[in-house]
């Protein structure tokens, strides 16, 4: 695999290759967990070829979980709801329509999309949702991002498709125009994240404005009957 067709600001090429998650608690009781897969296959991801003969999916999902319930709460706490939440049916329900909902969308959207053949390597990056007292397990599919690595014998054919110029070579005035298209996306979607932190920040402070508001109002109404 030598040119990768695509990547989003996901983070570095290393930390995309490597996979992991990160997360914040929202709610009082929602884990948001915004998860990269790290480099894997179709076979490995959801077939039989991952570790001890079963889908890589579980055991890269269950890490993505422990992890973040470790940066929220300490250790002894995290593992407690780790397990309270993996006994759950409620997780194991839902992790069953979370991994075949992710199965399908990947087999019947990104395979013939991207023309994905047997034994491409891609990083998928999505954002899930759990419930740390019901152990339910969302998946925001609107979120999820496919990167993908084409092989060395199909570079020409995405360039085709790209509308590169292909033969001798591209031209200097094309690269220079696809690193400028490029500089000025990744700048777009920088302030974009930006601006969503910034909103969040302030939602949470309203937030929690308003629930010392509602406790003031609430003892208030006791005093004066």
């Amino acid at each position: 695999m030598s040119v990768e067709e695509r990547r989003e600001e996901t983070g570095s090429e290393e930390e995309i290759e490597r996979g992991g998650a990160t997360a914040e608690l929202v709610k009082g009781n929602i884990l948001k967990i915004k998860w990269v897969t790290g480099k894997t296959s179709a076979a490995r991801l959801f077939g039989k070829y991952g570790r001890e003969g079963r889908p890589d999916f579980f055991r890269l999902l269950f890490g993505a979980i422990g992890g973040s319930l470790r940066s929220q709460f300490p250790e002894d706490k995290a593992n407690e709801l780790f397990n309270n939440i993996r006994n759950s049916q409620g997780f194991k329900d839902s992790l069953d329509e979370v991994f075949e909902s992710m199965k399908r969308w990947f087999f019947d959207e990104i395979v013939p999309k991207y023309k994905l053949e047997r034994g491409d390597v891609f990083v998928i990056s999505t954002t899930l949702e759990l419930n740390i007292e019901t152990g339910e397990l969302k998946w925001d599919k609107g979120s999820t991002q496919v990167i993908y690595w084409v092989r060395s014998d199909r570079v020409a054919e995405k360039c085709r498709e790209l509308g590169i110029t292909v033969g001798a070579g591209v031209s200097a005035e094309e690269v220079d125009r696809l690193r400028r298209e490029r500089d000025e996306l990744a700048s777009r979607v920088k302030e974009l994240e930006d601006r969503v932190n910034e909103l969040t920040s302030e939602n949470n402070r309203l937030r929690a404005e308003n629930e010392e508001l509602k406790k003031k109002l609430k003892s208030i109404k006791q005093l004066v009957g």
